[in-house]
């Protein structure tokens, strides 16, 4: 069976068309926005609305010849409907006075198909090179629980390789539509929306630098995969557990495949270095070739420059010697509004006059400010030695002393008292502290009411 004895082959025509991009973003569009889930089927006026939307993109535009750009404007998403519909791609169905739209099987499922297929041709080599590393080593050290390891590691290393597969490919096409570029506006705008865009070169080389570079775990995705091969017991372990999870039909089947799974990883891995140095060297060429025709154009400018300054120069020499029917080999610029000025050279720039630092002057009052403030500063910045060092002044080895009594000389006081009687201090060395039962506020600090004692030596 043939793929057109399954999809109609009407069904290609609106993607084969002249304005087949137009197409395209109508029937995305749609797939999207009611035919993705068949969560309901949508009203041909709404299907009408959408498809308005797509055409009213300038980007959008219809070619010059498309037939169906041939009516009116506000009938071309009629015309469109009309097309999408006689090709297979709608259906109506009438529903008492509504008519609803629905998409036939085939269409849905070339769209679909065509859809992953856009998914699949991006190009994404930022794979997490790390996940294939401890799967494998996860898969050695349990087989019987963490089998299922081995293949997303595979499906992992054929997505990376294919997606470094790509940029190799797309790079050789790149190179020719750039030598086949008309001029420089036409080859950076290849170079940067091709090359920079398209190949994710950014993304290229930032994962080089990044922790998921797949050149810092070769070596051991090697040496994993094949200790796994070589031990015998550990994949028997494996593929029992495959065999007992019913994913392949007896355990020699299941040995086979993980045998055949973790050869392709390993030798995913063991030519990764050459594709990715051929990458860097194929870039490398590129830029290079784009930074010679850079400067072949400057260079070709400058000398036209110089051209022209001649030709003027001697416009003008023949016109004060007297032949004033002379015609200037610049034919494109007239006489009368030719002046000797345009031959004359650039203005060189104005010398550039040395500035002498002028040394700053500090004002006395700053300097004492600054030395005030930092004093303040380091007075008000007390310590749990500290504390006990201001308290052991106050305290005494026969009674204790309550905290309530105390009057604050200066705001180093204020900070000690501060600190003891927010509760963060439990103990200071050389006193014994116990909190007491007065509820008196204190005039200075608010807090607990505490009693300290000196300690005897010895305590």
């Amino acid at each position: 069976m043939s793929l057109l004895d399954v999809i109609p082959f009407t069904l290609f025509r609106a993607l084969s068309a002249s304005a087949h991009v137009r197409n395209v973003a109508v029937l995305e569009r749609l797939f999207e926005q009611f035919f993705d889930d068949f969560a309901f089927a949508p009203k041909r006026a709404e299907v009408l609305q959408v498809i308005r939307e797509v055409l009213d993109n300038p980007d959008y535009s219809p070619p010059a010849d498309d037939t169906d750009a041939g009516g009116p404007a506000e009938m071309a998403e009629h015309l469109l409907y009309a097309r999408l519909r006689e090709d297979g791609w709608l259906l109506e169905v009438t529903n008492r006075r509504t008519v609803e739209v629905y998409m036939s099987r085939e269409a849905h499922a070339l769209l679909s198909a065509l859809i992953t297929l856009k998914e699949e041709l991006k190009v994404d080599i930022s794979a997490e090179s790390s996940l294939i590393d401890s799967g494998v080593l996860a898969a050695y050290l349990d087989p019987a629980g963490k089998v299922m390891n081995i293949a997303s590691a595979r499906r992992q290393a054929v997505q990376l390789r294919r997606s470094i597969d790509g940029v190799v490919t797309s790079l050789h096409r790149i190179e020719e539509d750039l030598m086949r570029s008309d001029g420089l506006a036409d080859l950076l705008m290849k170079f940067m929306d091709r090359f920079v865009e398209k190949l994710l070169l950014q993304n290229y080389r930032a994962l080089k630098a990044s922790a998921y570079n797949p050149m810092r775990f070769q070596r051991s995705i090697q040496t994993n995969t094949e200790r796994f091969m070589n031990d015998e017991g550990q994949v028997s372990r494996a593929a029992v557990a495959l065999a007992d999870q019913a994913l392949a039909s007896d355990v020699a089947t299941a040995r086979a495949q993980i045998l055949q799974d973790l050869t392709r990883i390993r030798d995913v891995f063991a030519g990764l270095g050459e594709k990715l140095d051929l990458i860097d060297r194929f870039s490398h060429k590129l830029e290079r070739r784009i930074a010679t025709t850079v400067r072949y154009q400057e260079t070709a400018r400058n000398v036209r420059e110089k051209a022209l300054r001649n030709g003027i120069r001697l416009a003008f020499a023949q016109l004060d010697a007297g032949q004033a029917a002379c015609i200037t080999p610049l034919v494109d610029i007239p006489v009368p509004y030719s002046t000797a000025t345009l031959a004359l050279p650039k203005r060189a720039r104005e010398p550039v006059e040395p500035q002498l630092r002028r040394p700053t002057t500090l004002d006395p009052a700053d300097l004492l400010r600054e030395s005030m403030l930092d004093s303040y500063v380091a007075a008000m910045d007390v310590t749990r030695n500290a504390v006990a060092a201001r308290l052991r002044t106050l305290a005494t080895a026969e009674g204790f002393f309550d905290l309530d009594q105390f009057v604050p000389e200066t705001a180093r006081d204020v900070a000690v008292l501060y600190e003891i009687r927010s509760g963060s201090i439990g103990s200071l060395p050389g006193l014994d502290i116990r909190k007491g039962t007065s509820t008196k506020p204190s005039p200075f600090i608010s807090g607990p009411n505490l009693l300290i004692r000196r300690k005897e030596e010895g305590q």
